[in-house]
């Protein structure tokens, strides 16, 4: 009542004798997801089958401290209904969830951790309750599941401020062009003698509709991070925010190179070379891009008048407008990130910015 505590209600009389709830116990977060499941063959031995990491689940055990026996009913209660989540953006798709992984110091910024796609799996259900002069102690358990297994440190500091997208350099290129010169290998086995029967038909790769060709005016803007500010042993994955600002956006590409060395971004130029693209064709006039790799999605908020705003998922496309493939870099080997926007639908508050989140299995 004086602090006031996230359960207090002036409405329910009995909340105001719930004292809170005491973290007894937590299993879950030390154990990996990574498994696979060996396929026995019709002879000896088996296919050891793809690795792959499924949902993690977290138990935890607490204690609901209350004054009086009526507000123990009311501490469930209100237990159960915090874990359902956010009202809006919980149900299937789970929330994210902010854990420390040991005990905080300073702004507890190097010891968080956060996990996503969070849900309650089962309970809140009491287990044991203690009766003492000063009120009940009752021991009640949980369990959360994360559709998403990996365990998500905070972005590198490297990478976290805004760039202005008119600031970059202007250049003049065709990226149809740019591409047509990177060479693919040949296999060494095709006999021109006798070429091997034909493969069945393949169903075809699904290509932008809307991706341009021809030579255009784009603003180059370029981010760099040496290979030092990269953690040795954790993989990592980008998060790119972009605000249209004044007008609608088109032709957006954001290239990812690996720079082992540590040379000067501005240098490197050759998509041949890259990691992967991410390219979008239309982005409206006042809207937020997200595309998160930590959640694997991209949304873009949309101003909807009256009604505020109105969230969308855009459909992202690869290098040529083919296929989209999420990055994720597993070696701390520095990285060129390339971000290209058309000069005639650049506005000029239009800006754009990139975390790189670095994740593990345990924590």
């Amino acid at each position: 009542m004086s602090d006031p505590a996230p359960w207090y209600d002036p409405a329910v009389p009995e909340s105001e004798y719930f004292l809170g709830v005491m973290g007894l116990d937590v299993v879950g977060f030390s154990q990996s997801t990574r498994g696979r499941t060996p396929v026995q063959l019709v002879g000896d031995g088996a296919a050891l089958g793809i690795a792959r990491r499924s949902h993690r689940e977290i138990t935890y055990t607490v204690l609901l401290l209350v004054r009086e026996e009526c507000a123990l009913p009311y501490a469930l209660e209100w237990l159960s209904a915090a874990l359902q989540g956010a009202p809006c953006e919980g149900s299937c798709v789970g929330d994210e969830l902010g854990v420390f992984s040991c005990c905080p110091t300073g702004d507890g910024t190097r010891e968080l951790r956060h996990l996503f796609g969070v849900g309650l799996l089962e309970g809140p259900t009491v287990t044991a309750t203690r009766y003492m002069d000063e009120g009940i102690i009752a021991e009640a358990t949980f369990t959360l599941a994360a559709a998403v297994p990996w365990i998500y440190r905070e972005p590198l500091e490297t990478l976290t401020d805004w760039i202005t997208l008119r600031a970059g350099t202007l250049l003049t290129f065709d990226p149809d062009e740019v591409y047509g010169a990177c060479l693919e290998a040949t296999p060494c086995l095709d006999d021109p003698l006798c070429p091997p029967p034909p493969l069945p038909v393949r169903a075809p790769v699904p290509v932008d509709a809307c991706y341009p060709t021809g030579s255009a005016q784009f603003y180059r803007s370029v981010v760099s991070l040496p290979p030092v500010a990269q953690p040795e042993w954790l993989e990592a994955v980008p998060v790119f925010e972009l605000e249209t600002g004044g007008t609608a956006l088109r032709r957006l590409i954001v290239r990812f190179w690996a720079n082992p060395l540590g040379g000067d971004c501005m240098d490197v130029a050759d998509p041949c070379a890259a990691c992967t693209d991410i390219q979008i064709p239309y982005l409206p006039a006042g809207s937020k891009l997200t595309v998160d790799g930590r959640t694997q999605r991209a949304e873009v908020d949309c101003p909807a008048g009256p009604l505020g705003s109105a969230t969308s998922s855009p459909t992202l496309y690869g290098p040529l407008g083919r296929s989209f493939e999420w990055p994720v870099f597993s070696c701390p080997t520095g990285l060129c990130i390339e971000i290209l926007s058309t000069s005639a639908t650049t506005a000029a508050d239009a800006r754009a910015r990139v975390f790189l989140v670095p994740r593990s299995d345990v924590g």
